[in-house]
């Protein structure tokens, strides 16, 4: 299985979810994206920008409505999100990583410029 350029094999079983199919990225529109897998349960990745979802395994109110994905960026954010991604079109790892966050410091940098309010 090729890598895509993620960080580990199993981060691409995220796609074997069925509910990552046809799903249009919030940040940077993708159509079908792919995922790799975040530290936190159930929660993928767009493997193009790093906007977060949670595939399976969510909320007590998730599990029960089943509408997998959920969005797990703050609705807010989204268009910064955005904003950030049409300037520089680098991933971001929005999702929750017990590690090291690709392009989380190069996001800070930005946001201290462009949108201070968010820090």
């Amino acid at each position: 299985m090729p890598k895509q350029g993620i960080l580990h094999d199993y981060d691409l079983m995220a796609n074997a979810e069925k509910s990552s199919r046809n799903v249009i990225c919030a940040v940077c529109g993708a159509e079908g994206i792919t995922f790799q897998w975040s530290d936190y349960s159930g929660e993928a990745m767009c493997t193009r920008c790093g906007c977060p979802y949670q595939l399976k395994w969510g909320s007590d109110k998730q599990k029960e409505e089943g509408n997998y994905p959920y969005l797990s960026l703050k609705k807010e954010f989204i268009p910064v999100a955005q904003e950030y991604w049409n300037e520089k079109h680098k991933f971001v790892c929005y999702g929750l990583m017990l590690g090291p966050q690709p392009g989380m410091t190069e996001l800070i940098s930005w946001l201290k410029d462009n949108h201070p309010e968010y820090l």
